[in-house]
């Protein structure tokens, strides 16, 4: 069972004063109490952990409001909530003011503390200046075992009285007016100290809820925030590793692909190219574009069927997309009209005119596409 910090809230609260009693339980019983103001340096143990820390609402700034079991509550949960609505409703302040927490007693009975908003901010903000935030906090009237006979019982700097459903301060002339010459018993120091830790292991009531209800922190252990940061600082280094991966394998894919390139364009143009010069060799060989050499043949054979009287005697074409040939004919101009059609259509043409020894008029002409 881990060590729990009991310690009483003030009535009045006052940011200069830091006194309260005390109690440090363990193990189901109360090892060691006092009064004073360092009891915030006991919310550590010795071992630097924090302990669980369960503070005490005093008596008269807490009312108890007691209800009988719901049986047409669909569920326990619902039963306490309308008891806290009840309690509310019948309060003498504002509702909006105030705040409920429910538990339930042995016998079914709903019981309902209400106490101020303002109350427990002045609470929250004192243990807050203190550097210490409970755990939960436990009106200290519930503490009281309440049966058919009176009861008092006197808890740090709380003395209370009660029966039945009624527990209020214990004040001489009061408890003179309600009590009358009914006996009271007093608790003994051991059934305080019972009540104490019961309330430091299971409270009736805990006023930590709903809109006071505390917020959970996320504690990491120091041995998990090392290894957060070496896993924090090996990211970079991963990333890098992947880089540096990746690039090795798209240098190595790229290698591979500039080879395929240059084996299959040595395939189609019957040499060796450059790897800046393979795609234009293997466009003008497959005809790809205007200047192959399917595009300029038909080209020039289209201009020819217009000229029958032409015909071809030589046919060639280099890798630089020339293509060359010799064409006869009974006279040049046969041959010029021809020329000049294929100019017309944007080829870049070169002519030397010569002489067949049969008479006929004969041209060497190139044929490039381009202006």
């Amino acid at each position: 069972m881990a060590e729990t910090l009991l310690f009483a809230l003030p009535e009045v609260v006052d940011a200069a004063h830091r006194e309260a009693h005390w109690w440090l339980v363990d193990d189901g019983a109360i090892i060691e109490a006092g009064v004073d103001a360092d009891w915030p340096a006991l919310a550590i143990n010795p071992l630097a952990q924090r302990r669980r820390l369960v503070a005490l609402a005093p008596v008269a700034a807490v009312r108890l409001a007691f209800a009988p079991a719901n049986p047409a509550a669909a569920s326990p949960r619902q039963a306490a909530a309308i008891a806290r609505v009840a309690a509310t409703e019948h309060s003498l302040g504002d509702p909006a003011t105030l705040h409920t927490a429910s538990g339930v007693l042995g016998d079914g009975r709903i019981v309902t503390a209400l106490v101020a908003n303002g109350t427990m901010l002045e609470w929250l903000d004192w243990t807050n200046a203190l550097k210490v935030e409970p755990d939960h906090i436990v009106p200290v009237a519930t503490l009281l075992p309440l049966g058919d006979e009176w009861v008092s019982a006197t808890i740090g700097g709380d003395s209370m009285i009660g029966r039945g459903e009624l527990v209020l301060p214990f004040e001489v002339e009061l408890a003179a007016a309600i009590v009358g010459d009914s006996e009271i018993a007093e608790l003994s120091e051991d059934d305080v100290a019972a009540a104490l830790v019961a309330a430091s292991v299971a409270p009736l009531i805990d006023l930590r809820a709903g809109r006071f209800a505390r917020r959970r922190r996320i504690v990491i252990e120091r041995g998990r925030i090392r290894e957060l940061v070496a896993i924090a600082c090996l990211i970079p280094l991963l990333a890098l590793l992947l880089a540096i991966v990746s690039i090795v394998r798209l240098d190595t894919a790229s290698d591979r692909l500039d080879a395929e390139t240059l084996r299959l364009a040595e395939s189609s143009i019957g040499r060796t190219p450059t790897l800046e010069s393979a795609a234009a060799d293997m466009a003008q060989v497959s005809g790809a574009g205007r200047g192959g050499l399917a595009n300029s043949l038909t080209a020039l054979f289209q201009k020819l069927q217009a000229e029958p009287g032409i015909s071809t005697t030589e046919l060639g074409y280099s890798g630089n997309g020339t293509l060359q040939t010799t064409l006869a004919a009974p006279t040049v101009d046969e041959i010029n009209r021809v020329l000049l059609a294929l100019q017309r259509d944007g080829y870049r043409v070169t002519a030397v005119p010569r002489q067949a020894p049969d008479g006929r008029s004969m041209v060497d002409i190139t044929v490039r596409s381009g202006p």
